[in-house]
């Protein structure tokens, strides 16, 4: 889906002032032509997010009835990320695009008890973590793992960018051609779980 910027909110400032000054001095034609442009391309933004947003709309949907339990699937837009949430084999779980972009960085959050704080990066040498945390660093597109084992508060998760219920938990971010993919992502969340039963009442790998 190709981005649109909406570079030209940047042109409000300048350009409305400069339309007063422009009617002022009698070029009411040239006003009118530069408010009609910037109605034009405001609009077509507008209808470019909507054409968006029900893209991505249709797309999460379809993703509820593949993935999640029957009935529990949910979906909510926010400023800067879009979260599907519901249950998988009783399990709480929110997919989130982090972004409205389909090729957008995504977080996969399952809830569960976690013992102990872990974050590992895309890079780090899997002989140094435990092979059930080592395992996730071959999932294709791999950025992060995070375990959290107490709730983070709203501020941070706003300044850090975390989607979801804010722990505690497991939140997995990944970056895919396809981040909708159905087997890719009950893959993802078998994987999740069986990680979650190793790091409920045990040491999971490094502290951050």
């Amino acid at each position: 889906m190709k981005k649109t910027s909406p570079w030209f909110i940047l042109l409000f400032p300048v350009a409305i002032p400069a339309m007063i000054v422009l009617d002022y001095f009698g070029h009411r034609v040239i006003a009118f032509v530069l408010l009609a442009a910037l109605v034009v391309t405001f609009a077509a933004y507008v209808r470019s997010v909507a054409g968006r947003f029900r893209s991505l709309r249709g797309r999460m949907t379809s993703l509820a009835g593949a993935l999640f339990d029957p009935g529990t699937g949910s979906i909510r837009h926010y400023p800067y990320h879009h979260t599907l949430s519901g249950t998988v084999s009783g399990h709480r779980l929110h997919f989130s695009l982090l972004g409205h972009d389909e090729r957008s960085l995504c977080q996969v959050f399952l809830e569960c008890p976690v013992s102990r704080a872990l974050f590992v990066e895309a890079g780090a040498d899997p002989r140094e973590l435990p092979p059930e945390v080592g395992e996730q660093l071959s999932l294709p597109g791999f950025r992060s793992l995070q375990a959290l084992p107490r709730k983070v508060p709203f501020l941070k998760r706003i300044l850090s960018g975390l989607a979801g219920s804010g722990g505690p938990g497991l939140a997995l971010r990944k970056q895919l051609d396809d981040p909708f993919s159905p087997p890719s992502l009950k893959r993802d969340v078998e994987m999740l779980i069986r990680l979650s039963e190793s790091m409920a009442g045990g040491p999971g790998g490094r502290e951050t």
